[in-house]
């Protein structure tokens, strides 16, 4: 098994709504004063023994991801976490599993293997615990991706994927029935060096498993600046 102590289990609820111009989602700034502080990013946390089953050994490798008992788990963790930070109730049973991170393994000394879940039935009105977050907004994804591309919006890689992934789309029943037909989008992150600078990328990428980022192949990858923001996404 890989020795992986700073690997912890997390979870996200992204809230969607269909506003007046188009599908919108519910993004939340992290208080400035903890990690990723100032990051905008969606509702969610570490998973709790109380949310249900965890691994009693995490090999990041061979874990089973989309294992029916733990993503109940992850579902509840991120139904509690998004109702603790913004007040807003989600209903556990129709979330919609959209995605699965984990950083590089020579990332960050904080690691999270992170579900990221649509949150399409959500009632209450947003009231933020400012311990945890600042600030608020309902977002199209087009509209957060042009405040981060203009400076205004830090946005981590998973966070800007997901938004791009999502602004595909302007009706929530059209975005589930993609996700329930196509499943879960692995997001198992690779960084290297490449000719035009560092890239991450995923499975499905010609570097994933070769780990030559300049050989001709399939693309699944976005190339990053100095602070780890995308600069561009490349996929074919």
């Amino acid at each position: 098994m890989t020795d992986l102590p700073d690997l912890r289990l997390a979870a996200t609820c992204i809230p969607v709504r269909e506003g007046t111009e188009g599908l919108e989602v519910l993004m939340v700034r992290r208080n400035p004063r903890l990690s990723f502080g100032g990051m905008w990013t969606f509702p969610g946390g570490v998973l709790e023994a109380a949310d249900g089953p965890l691994p009693e050994g995490l090999d990041e490798d061979t874990q089973h991801w989309g294992a029916p008992t733990l993503l109940t788990t992850a579902a509840t963790g991120a139904a509690r976490e998004t109702v603790e930070e913004t007040a807003l109730v989600c209903n556990v049973s129709a979330l919609a599993w959209f995605s699965h991170w984990i950083p590089p393994k020579a990332g960050p000394p904080k690691r999270f293997a992170t579900w990221f879940f649509l949150a399409p039935e959500h009632a209450g009105e947003v009231a933020l615990d400012t311990d945890e977050n600042d600030q608020w907004q309902w977002l199209t994804p087009k509209a957060a991706l042009a405040a981060g591309d203009a400076g205004d919006f830090a946005l981590a890689v998973p966070t800007w994927i997901t938004l791009d992934d999502l602004s595909a789309f302007d009706a929530i029943p059209t975005l589930i029935d993609q996700v329930i037909t196509q499943g879960a989008r692995l997001h198992h992150t690779k960084s290297m060096m490449s000719a035009v600078g560092r890239i991450v990328c995923w499975e499905g990428d010609s570097a994933y498993e070769s780990g030559n980022a300049d050989a001709p192949g399939k693309r699944n990858r976005a190339r990053v600046g100095d602070r780890m923001q995308i600069v561009e996404r490349l996929r074919d």
